[in-house]
């Protein structure tokens, strides 16, 4: 992994916590979540119109992954009504780098090294490490919890899917632009049928947020899968989790959640596993 995937990883990772401390932001979170999903996809019309279509080996990734990320922004939207978003997002994101890492080399035979492994491990410590106070205080219910390790599976699959996608597409962006209408579509035909007049009305009225929001998703996530066509999945499945320390920071500004000793050891931990990967040559 270069300075340069590294660096844009982070960026992007950045940029993935903004947007789902906007979604934490608004009063009905599954409202927002989808409006989020839904805006992505019309941004990405005007993209894939001047991008070539993505080869036939990608199209099973790109359906498949539509499907998958109606579950994942769904189950964004469960797991924050009830928890603080330095609970719910370290712990959804905290679980899935080691999985991810792991199934990468069981499917995909992407083997790491020790040094790398250990990497992985300390990132996902730090991250799960910032969910230790709020649950300690009660900030935890079995439902939200239910719905944060539910998701965390989820991102396992879509990451190894959208991994695998983007390289059989040849292209980070023209891979997650067509998943990105896919799902917008998906969602769209869902949510009219949950419903009905109650999502358009919510659709005009939010229109400008999920438009931003879904922007700085795109763009996120477009980072991560072009980072993948040049590093190992794993690798920057790991990295890229380094966001809910950003969401940590953002928690504290905007909502008032502490930043206790806990969370600087975490801060310790996720700095100590990117110095890990970055000195490794990893």
């Amino acid at each position: 992994m270069t300075g340069t995937v590294l660096a844009a990883v982070l960026v992007g990772a950045l940029i993935h916590a903004s947007w789902n401390a906007l979604i934490k932001a608004q009063a009905d979170k599954f409202a927002a979540a989808t409006l989020v999903a839904i805006g992505a996809g019309v941004i990405s019309l005007p993209i894939i119109a001047w991008l070539p279509a993505p080869p036939p080996a990608a199209w099973p990734y790109i359906a498949a992954s539509s499907i998958i990320h109606v579950g994942y922004f769904a189950l964004v939207g469960l797991a924050y009504r009830t928890a603080d978003l330095g609970v719910a997002y370290p712990l959804t994101r905290g679980t899935a780098p080691p999985l991810t890492a792991l199934f990468a080399f069981l499917i995909v035979g992407e083997a790491l090294g020790l040094n790398q492994w250990l990497a992985i491990v300390v990132i996902a410590a730090g991250i799960l490490t910032l969910s230790g106070d709020a649950i300690l205080r009660g900030g935890l219910t079995g439902a939200t919890a239910l719905a944060a390790f539910a998701n965390a599976g989820v991102i396992v699959v879509y990451t190894l899917v959208d991994g695998l996608g983007a390289r059989a597409a040849g292209s980070g962006l023209i891979y997650v632009t067509w998943m990105n209408v896919g799902t917008a579509v998906l969602l769209a035909v869902l949510l009219l049928a949950m419903r009905g007049r109650r999502f358009v009305t919510e659709a005009r009225t939010n229109w400008m947020f999920g438009l931003g929001a879904g922007a700085l998703a795109l763009t996120s996530y477009a980072i991560a899968l072009w980072a993948m066509t040049l590093a190992p999945i794993g690798l920057v499945a790991a990295l890229r989790e380094t966001s809910v320390l950003f969401a940590a920071i953002l928690g504290t500004i905007f909502f008032g959640e502490s930043f206790s000793a806990r969370r600087w050891l975490a801060l310790l931990l996720i700095v100590a596993g990117i110095i890990a990967l970055r000195l490794n040559g990893s």
